[in-house]
């Protein structure tokens, strides 16, 4: 019944999409849902729509699906829930089975992957350098729970946390407009920066899964190496979400920028360190940590020719 629902909401969506004219579109524009407005389906959508349009499309597919995208929307703000949503579901969208995965790029491109063999990628934790276990080590490569993707799928469960990731980062990316236009204080910025340096942490932490799970594998496994190798749409894949990735890690930084002359205009003062970010006035601080640390260390180590090897075969 739910499914059905759904399909017809889509389908209600489509048809005032048709017949609706240009004027009336532009007014509903105009009311553009607020920072605290309540999760619901058209609330979603409507900032998506305006956006986010890869996020929307896979909302829209998802929900021609089955799916109840608000089950990701149970607590706090709508706006503060909206990039889980979009990496959770496109998760969703991607699983094809336990061997195959269609890797979503953007609206335009989605890239079916069948998998070739791979070992669990707990075999490699020992091998990752203490000072390189970061946050999501244990998570998702030394103490995964039963049968979680990334280990049980090798590169292709890391690829996916790749892309789901650079999905949620697109999101939150892209909604920095919204935040602008709805001239948001310190409270909704906090939550946009988080996610934002939790989406450029986890470019860093997961490229460098994938890079060191292949360097694993040519010394351990040379016939997973090779297969893995020739699997020439997973390297169609990695190169574009890759490069995508990079893309809005560099806008985000060039955003995070702006919002120090953004705080300035409204009498705050923003203080920032690669491990903390702290904004008030009249001596009143509130702040936040930062992962910029962690960040330039897998930065720096993927530039070791190991790596700078790896990344090529994949990438080209």
């Amino acid at each position: 019944m739910k499914r059905i629902k759904n399909l017809l909401a889509g389908f209600l969506v489509l048809i005032l999409a048709i017949v609706s004219p240009a004027a009336s579109f532009e007014a509903n524009a105009a009311k553009m849902p607020g920072m605290n407005a309540p999760a619901t389906e058209r609330n979603v959508l409507k900032i998506l729509n305006k956006y986010d349009k890869d996020g929307a499309y896979i909302m829209k597919k998802q929900m021609a699906a089955g799916d109840d995208i608000l089950a990701w929307f149970t607590e706090g703000r709508m706006i503060d829930r909206i990039s889980i949503a979009v990496h959770e579901e496109t998760h969703a969208y991607s699983i094809r089975g336990m061997y195959e995965t269609h890797y979503f790029v953007n609206r335009k491109k989605t890239v079916p992957v069948r998998h070739t063999q791979v070992y669990p990628t707990k075999n490699m934790a020992n091998t990752i350098p203490g000072r390189l276990r970061t946050f999501r080590y244990d998570t998702y490569v030394a103490k995964p729970i039963p049968n979680l993707a990334s280990n049980v799928q090798g590169i292709y469960g890391l690829m996916n946390e790749f892309m789901a990731y650079r999905m949620s980062m697109n999101n939150t990316v892209r909604l920095y407009l919204y935040y602008e236009e709805k001239n948001a204080g310190w409270d909704q910025w906090r939550t946009y920066i988080n996610f934002c340096e939790n989406g450029r942490m986890a470019y860093a932490e997961f490229k460098y899964y994938i890079l060191h799970y292949l360097y694993y594998a040519k010394q351990h496994y040379p016939e997973i190496y090779r297969g893995i190798l020739a699997n020439k749409p997973l390297r169609q894949a990695y190169r574009e979400i890759e490069k995508d990735y990079a893309r809005l890690n560099a806008k985000y930084e060039k955003n995070f920028r702006k919002l120090k002359e953004y705080f300035a205009k409204k009498g705050y003062r923003m203080e920032v360190s690669d491990e903390s970010v702290l904004v008030g006035k009249n001596g009143r601080m509130a702040g936040m940590g930062r992962f910029t640390g962690d960040y330039k260390k897998l930065v720096k180590e993927m530039k070791k020719s190991k790596y700078l090897q790896m990344h090529q075969k994949l990438a080209k």
